[in-house]
């Protein structure tokens, strides 16, 4: 299960081996230009169920509050962000206000801003 680890301003995610600070990340404003992989960037299925339920979170504090959230996408050309509000998740899908819909297995991680 990943862990977060908060040092000063910035949060670092931890999964198996890999850390990312997700405020240095390169934020995107368009993500439908992106080449995304084909298989599920997450293989462990506790990191999936941790995805699913934080695009939970989101889509709820979205659709609510008017959070904003910040999606991590991992890409063949490195981390990308994309800060949105979260309108709605189903099984293979996550639809963002703009109506955009991001594949849920190119979801790296999800955290609201």
């Amino acid at each position: 299960m990943p862990w977060f680890v908060y040092c000063g301003m910035f949060y670092f995610k931890t999964t198996m081996q890999k850390v990312i600070n997700i405020k240095e990340i390169e934020l995107i404003t368009n993500p439908e230009t992106l080449k995304l992989y084909s298989h599920d960037v997450l293989p462990r299925i506790e990191d999936q169920r941790v995805r699913r339920l934080s695009l939970d979170k989101a889509s709820t504090l979205g659709n609510v509050s008017n959070v904003i959230a910040n999606i991590v996408l991992d890409t063949p050309s490195g981390y990308k962000r994309i800060q949105a509000k979260v309108k709605g998740i189903d099984e293979h899908n996550v639809w963002l206000e703009d109506r955009t819909l991001i594949p849920l297995k190119a979801i790296y991680s999800v955290d609201m801003v």
